[in-house]
């Protein structure tokens, strides 16, 4: 990771730069016809500046950001509260690891999995947790795979009638 890159929790005045983030890399996961209405209705109802505010000022949430300079390159969002059946070992759930695309590769995804590994056993006693990640993402599919993380199921996320895999991944 380049040394000018730093890892924060997440503050308040991060909602707005923390929501934009999100759409963008979301939309570049899912939307890879284009955008349709359902798609934008959805990020633009879920990633808003409130949802982070709310996730940054409860303790059952840890989100970890990557910046560079006053640039928010990628953030993490750890649920210390998110049962999944097919991961019974830990109830800690890494919901959103975005990096923006420019900045693939640096090593910041790796940093932000560390935090939140630390994060985890702070909050759980515990480093592990669980993730769901996009069947079609390859790319991330290979990056979690070479951080030891394994399969441990399938889920579908339902948009418009739209079904789309996940892969449930689990550090062990």
């Amino acid at each position: 990771m380049n040394p000018e890159i730093c890892l924060r929790p997440a503050r308040a005045d991060d909602a707005s730069c923390l929501a934009a983030l999100a759409i963008q890399v979301w939309l570049h996961t899912y939307a890879t016809d284009g955008i349709r209405p359902a798609l934008a209705d959805y990020v633009l109802t879920q990633f808003t500046p409130q949802h982070f505010e709310h996730c940054i000022n409860n303790t059952r949430h840890r989100v970890i950001v990557a910046e560079q300079g006053e640039h928010l390159l990628g953030y993490a969002l750890l649920d210390f509260d998110s049962y999944q059946p097919a991961v019974p070992h830990t109830s800690t759930e890494l919901q959103n690891l975005y990096v923006l695309p420019h900045f693939a590769r640096q090593g910041i995804g790796s940093a932000l999995l560390h935090a939140c590994a630390n994060a985890a056993q702070d909050q759980a006693a515990d480093a592990t947790y669980w993730l769901s990640v996009n069947s079609q993402n390859h790319n991330a599919l290979a990056f979690y795979a070479s951080h030891q993380f394994e399969q441990y199921g399938t889920l579908f996320f339902e948009l418009d009638s739209v079904r789309y895999a996940n892969q449930i991944l689990a550090t062990v």
